[in-house]
């Protein structure tokens, strides 16, 4: 079975690698790079940390990555030890900094769906857009060789969960009562 999952992220990979443009490649970087740790969502936790009305919505959104990378990075990461597709055959140059890290699952793509799951309860007026760029974020690593397929599936399924968790848990952890 996971020859026949390993065949089908490889094809989709290469059928990719021929669709390359210049400025598909800038805006794919650019994507990517605001994913890396975070960036983006702790941007956008700042302004809703400062407003009182939104204050648990940035404090669930922190916890949300925060189980996400614990989960995702920290542990299943070194448990399925996948290699990167860049380290393997499909090794052209990279558009951006080598990972250092295994594969599977997506980081980028777990935290974005996670943040995604948080403004689908708290805030669902900005869903829409959170959750296409989320999307955008996990087609940037597979279109960025970083990632197979099925690390940015995983990743999204991970930060669905995660998200949710999080949501489902913050209101009643009492550390964070006294912020809101």
């Amino acid at each position: 079975m996971f020859d026949r999952i390993q065949t089908w992220d490889n094809r989709i990979l290469s059928r990719l690698a021929k669709k390359h443009t210049p400025v598909l490649d800038r805006l794919m970087v650019i994507i990517t790079t605001t994913g890396n740790y975070g960036y983006i969502w702790f941007a956008l936790s700042v302004p809703l940390l400062i407003i009182n009305r939104t204050r648990l919505t940035g404090i669930t959104m922190i916890l949300a990555m925060l189980i996400t990378g614990l989960t995702g990075e920290i542990t299943i990461k070194h448990i399925v030890a996948r290699v990167r597709p860049c380290n393997k055959e499909f090794g052209k140059d990279l558009l951006i900094k080598h990972p250092a890290h295994y594969s599977f699952p997506s980081g980028h793509t777990a935290s974005s769906f996670a943040v995604s799951m948080v403004m689908l309860f708290m805030l669902p007026t900005i869903f829409v857009p959170v959750v296409i760029y989320a999307t955008l974020m996990g087609f940037s690593r597979i279109y960025l060789l970083v990632h197979y397929p099925t690390d940015v599936i995983a990743g999204s399924v991970l930060g669905v969960i995660c998200g949710t968790i999080a949501v489902c848990v913050s209101p009643y952890i009492p550390f964070f009562s006294f912020l809101y």
